[in-house]
């Protein structure tokens, strides 16, 4: 394909996170729309490292066609004259901006050239346009020596990213009322380069300075489609970019605030062009701009901490209510064990005692002592937490795949000529069935072992309420195996599952 035929230049700046460089990659080459190049910026990263992730992800022949540029830099020249440089060196009509560890689905470039290409008949001041964008929670685990990365869900996005406007408002953008990631946006290059590009004083919030100002010459407009991921992990060990908390309004950082405010529009801002011989109606414009954004955000920021303050008081109110409901009728109370303590031989309270506890999870690891989490794979996210105050245990699993339940082992509890009685107590804000059974162990003629359900039994909890089971087994049932486990088997493919207990008790019968 002719250079002149290729619209839209990427530039991906990166520096030592191969791993996630070569899966953005890969989200460029999968465009629908053919006409790209990219411009892979190596800030003073390892070259070495970084070719050796190129060639393993079979990319190198794009970057022996062209199709994809490396720009080896041997020291860092910083996020945003990464960026300028990437946007200087291509020779497209358009320029994306592609963080190293973001991606755009499939039909990216070609919706949004299509959102331009209309749309610019009806607005000759039309610099660009955008997608709309889905905020991916993610972690990198170590599996079997190799760094992955693991999806863990969609996380929540302020109103900012969600709204509805056609063309992206200056000055809710500089009063973060409307907000675009850079993964968003496709603008004309030059005019990128004619706003100056990312300021290079800037090691945050580059982005939103350059487009406060690119917003005072040129409209952008907003498709409405979720075509862009935003990835954010939940650790960080090891990255050494920026943590991810630099894009939200809540961070303390003074970096983040200085940077923040350099943003805005200034009160005397006037076009880079107009000199001194700038009329009166173009100052009196960029005034009128300036003294209007001054206002909104002093406005923003108090209705935001209004809002915030009824935001609170109505979470509290609405709990007040719902424990009103319980009491009333509309919601069962949690029952409590009818095991008396003398009777007990293990209890879930008597072992974790007065003081709260809370930890991560490995699969197949005791934890109180008798108790573990059975699972086909281990997960990132596996988490406890228990409070005898609360009156309740918390194990939350991110997604239960094929098989994923709570057992607590039986060993040493039998009893010659006795049974035992399990009485287990869980609740759930949605509810669920599960299975409550005997896993024991069985041999085959190989001698080979493996974990078998015996006499199991399927329960339901109720939406926002509660339920009490009583599992009786008699002496019969630990014949073949003393060392047998109560299993509680918990829904199959269930994601963000949170499995309630509040109370566990084995007893003799």
């Amino acid at each position: 394909m002719s250079s002149r035929s290729l619209r839209v230049g990427v530039v991906i700046r990166t520096k030592d996170r191969p791993g996630f460089v070569t899966r953005a990659l890969r989200s460029v080459m999968d465009q629908t729309y053919p006409g790209w190049r990219v411009m892979l910026v190596n800030d003073g990263g390892d070259q070495i490292a970084l070719e050796a992730a190129i060639a393993a992800d079979g990319l190198a022949p794009l970057f022996a066609s062209d199709a994809m540029q490396a720009l080896h830099l041997p020291v860092s020249i910083g996020r945003s004259d990464a960026f300028n440089l990437g946007a200087q060196t291509l020779d497209t009509e358009f320029v994306c901006c592609l963080d190293d560890d973001d991606t755009w689905a499939p039909g990216f470039l070609e919706a949004l050239l299509d959102l331009h290409d209309r749309t610019l008949p009806l607005a000759p001041d039309l610099g660009g346009v955008a997608a709309l964008v889905t905020a991916v929670r993610e972690d990198l685990v170590t599996l079997d020596g190799t760094e992955t990365l693991i999806t863990l869900g969609e996380d929540d996005l302020s109103h900012a990213f969600r709204r509805t406007d056609f063309f992206l408002n200056p000055i809710a953008y500089a009063t973060y009322r409307h907000d675009l990631y850079p993964v968003q946006w496709m603008l004309n290059r030059e005019a990128v380069l004619a706003a100056g590009g990312f300021p290079s004083a800037f090691n945050v919030m580059e982005d939103r300075a350059f487009m406060t100002l690119f917003l005072q010459r040129w409209r952008v407009a907003i498709l409405d489609q979720k075509l862009a991921f935003h990835h954010r992990r939940t650790r960080r060990k090891g990255d050494t970019q920026q943590s991810i908390v630099l894009n939200t309004l809540d961070n303390p950082s003074y970096d983040w605030r200085l940077f923040s405010d350099l943003a805005k529009i200034p009160l005397n801002s006037l076009p880079d062009d107009a000199g001194d011989g700038a009329s009166n109606s173009e100052r009196a414009g960029a005034l009128l701009r300036a003294t209007a954004a001054t206002i909104i955000k002093e406005l923003n920021d108090e209705t935001s901490g209004l809002w915030h303050k009824i935001n609170g008081e109505t979470a509290t109110l609405k709990a007040r209510l719902e424990a009103l409901d319980a009491r009333v009728g509309g919601v069962s109370a949690v029952p409590e064990a009818e095991t008396p303590p003398e009777a007990q031989v293990w209890s879930l309270w008597t072992e974790l005692g007065a003081q709260d506890a809370g930890f991560g999870l490995g699969v197949d690891t005791p934890f109180l002592s008798r108790l573990s989490l059975s699972m086909a794979d281990a997960q990132p996210g596996l988490m406890m937490h228990a409070s005898r105050a609360q009156n309740r245990m918390v194990v939350q699993i991110p997604c239960t795949h094929d098989w994923a339940a709570l057992e607590v082992s039986l060993d040493g509890l039998v009893k010659p000529g006795h049974g035992l009685r399990c009485e287990l107590i869980v609740s759930h804000p949605t509810g669920y069935l599960f299975e409550t059974a005997l896993s024991v162990t069985q041999r085959d003629r190989r001698g080979r072992v493996s974990q078998a359900l015996e006499v199991g039994y399927v329960h339901s909890c109720p939406p926002g309420g509660s339920v009490r089971v009583v599992r009786d087994f008699p002496v019969e049932s630990f014949e073949r195996d003393a060392r047998c486990k109560f299993s509680v088997a918990l829904p199959r493919q269930a994601s963000d599952f949170r499995l309630i207990v509040h109370d566990l008790v084995v007893s003799l019968l």
